[in-house]
């Protein structure tokens, strides 16, 4: 293994930016990316964070070679780090022709919920959720 699963910091909030918008444009769908790293460093890393990161780092030699194992490092330290905290369930989403990340998830052991129990993932941004927001009674 050439590489170490860590908690991310806030130095590394360009990079996770870098990295999220990767992600978004390989699922096409770049376009739909709305934080910045600014955003994460303030969201990540105040005094009430939203969220917690690891980070895998990696060798520059090593950064651009897969079958190293490092999404299956970071998935099971997260799993790791969520039983620790009393988590029950991971839960996450893939898009549906993103075939080889779901044959990855399911030997693994994960359940399509999709299919077995009729899930569906909902949304609110832009107009909806400012439209729901105002809503809410005071």
């Amino acid at each position: 293994m050439n590489f170490k699963i860590r908690a991310a910091k806030k130095d590394d909030c360009k990079d996770i930016s870098r990295m999220i918008m990767e992600l978004a444009t390989y699922g096409k769908m770049p376009d739909e990316v709305k934080i910045s790293h600014k955003e994460l460093e303030r969201d990540g890393f105040s005094s009430n964070p939203f969220f917690q990161c690891l980070v895998a780092e990696v060798p520059e030699e090593n950064k651009s070679k897969e079958g190293q194992g490092i999404g299956k490092s970071l998935m099971s330290k997260v799993a790791q780090l969520g039983k620790e905290k009393q988590c029950m369930r991971l839960q996450f989403a893939v898009l549906d022709w993103n075939t080889p990340s779901l044959d990855f998830y399911v030997a693994k052991g994960a359940q399509d919920v999709t299919a077995s129990e009729g899930w569906h993932f909902l949304r609110f941004d832009g107009e909806a959720l400012d439209k729901l927001a105002n809503e809410a009674e005071d």
